[in-house]
This record gives C-alpha cells, sequence and structure tokens, in this order.
C-alpha cells in the first residue's frame, strides 16, 4: 500500500497535474519535452519519485505558466483576479478608494 504523502509533495503533484491536464499534455508527453523517460511524470505524481525545482519550473513553463500561478493559492481563479488587479491598477486614486468602501459595506452586510 503507498504511503501518505506530505502535504506540500501532494500540493505540488495536484499543481502540476492541474496545469498539463489545462494543456491537454499526458504524463507521458510531458515526460518526453522534459527530455525524461516515458514514464518520469507518472512517478512523480504518483508520489514515487521528487523532481528538482528546475525540472519543476521546466514543467511549468512548458505547461505555457508560471509559478507565480502554479503556487496561486486558487489556481482556477488565477487568471481572473490577474485580469482584474490589472483594471484596478490603472484606477485614480479616489476611485480605488471608493471601491474599497463599497466592498467594505458589502462584507460588513455579510
Amino acid at each position: 500500500m503507498k504511503q501518505k504523502l506530505p502535504q506540500y509533495r501532494q500540493f505540488l503533484i495536484d499543481r502540476l497535474g492541474i496545469l498539463r491536464t489545462r494543456q491537454k499534455f499526458s504524463a507521458r508527453e510531458l515526460s518526453l519535452r522534459l527530455g525524461h523517460s516515458v514514464n518520469y511524470i507518472n512517478r512523480f505524481e504518483g508520489g514515487y519519485i521528487s523532481i528538482p525545482a528546475e525540472v519543476l519550473l521546466e514543467a511549468i513553463e512548458i505547461c505555457e505558466s508560471n509559478p507565480v500561478e502554479f503556487f496561486y493559492p486558487n489556481i482556477e481563479k488565477y487568471q481572473e483576479h490577474k485580469e482584474l488587479l490589472a483594471k484596478y491598477d490603472k484606477l485614480p486614486p479616489e476611485v480605488k478608494k471608493n471601491i474599497n468602501d463599497l466592498i467594505d459595506s458589502v462584507n460588513k452586510k455579510n
């Protein structure tokens, strides 16, 4: 029976799986793109091996992502939040204050 993995390892496995699936890469295909044996990513995702940080970063890049998205608390909302923040950053200070006040007001009611 397979041993339960530490939370941080499971996090890395899950996140890489999300990115890999989003790009429609099989574990085999990602392994080959990384220049490793065909079962390399399967072994990682199965919890049987660890991979070096450099390989993980390369896999993230191959999956057309970046470390910020990879470690973002809610990866499914990363792009939406990134776009919203970019819009917010362009607003004048008085508009930002009004938006913050509105959000605070709504949160107090809930």
